[in-house]
């Protein structure tokens, strides 16, 4: 019987705020295991806002965890070709990666929780799963006191505190776009795959542009 964790998301890209709360949230719930499940057709975005292709956001998470043997990855929701709301995908990763008896938390941000009742079929997801509400320092936890009286299952929504960093995905893309450096804000296979495949408007890896410059400057000589 094992504790085990699933974190979901859009992850355009990955980071390491993500990286931060899949651990932080890991040791203080004793999982051993968080599987990530990047969304394929995410149900609340529109197509045009998420930028890169799953394959490419499947790609990434995969070089996000990486040489962590607690993390994982699960495809369920890229293979599909469709939106899948949360409470579809939790049956389905228990039933592919989970053995009778083990104990099961959807990880998710507190500011997602707090729009819990927008979601499909809430408690019945928290039936399937414990979920857990990555909090920061100093998060008012009565800003969730609303679902109480809502929900049958409210007991099952456990805030965890975890390490506030001020990263966003929409703010990487920004910079990327603009040619800044966002080296050491996602986990190095992620910076490699971002220029590797020119994501989001990268350019070539500086470290990768000298080297083909020097390269054609020996190819003229």
């Amino acid at each position: 019987m094992s504790r085990m964790g699933i974190f979901g998301g859009t992850f355009d890209p990955i980071h390491q705020g993500h990286m931060i709360i899949a651990e932080q949230v890991a040791e203080a719930l004793n999982l051993a295991c968080v599987i990530f499940v990047p969304g394929g057709v995410p149900p609340h975005k529109t197509v045009s806002s998420v930028k890169a292709s799953p394959a490419d956001r499947l790609e990434m998470v995969q070089a996000a965890v990486r040489g962590n043997d607690k993390f994982d990855v699960d495809r369920v929701e890229v293979d599909a070709g469709r939106p899948m709301h949360s409470v579809e995908t939790v049956p389905l990763i228990k039933e592919r990666r989970g053995e009778p008896g083990d104990e099961w938390f959807f990880v998710t941000g507190a500011d997602e929780v707090s729009n819990l009742l927008s979601w499909k079929d809430p408690d019945r997801l928290l039936e399937e799963a414990a979920m857990v509400a990555a909090t920061r320092p100093g998060y008012d936890i009565s800003d969730l006191k609303h679902l109480e009286e809502v929900l049958d299952n409210f007991d099952r929504i456990i805030p965890v505190q975890c390490t506030r960093v001020d990263i966003s995905a929409t703010g990487i893309r920004r910079m990327l776009a603009k040619g800044e450096s966002v080296r050491y804000l996602v986990p190095d296979g992620v910076y490699e795959t971002i220029h590797d495949r020119r994501l989001y408007g990268a350019r070539k890896d500086g470290e990768q542009a000298r080297q083909e410059e020097r390269l054609s400057w020996r190819q003229k000589a």
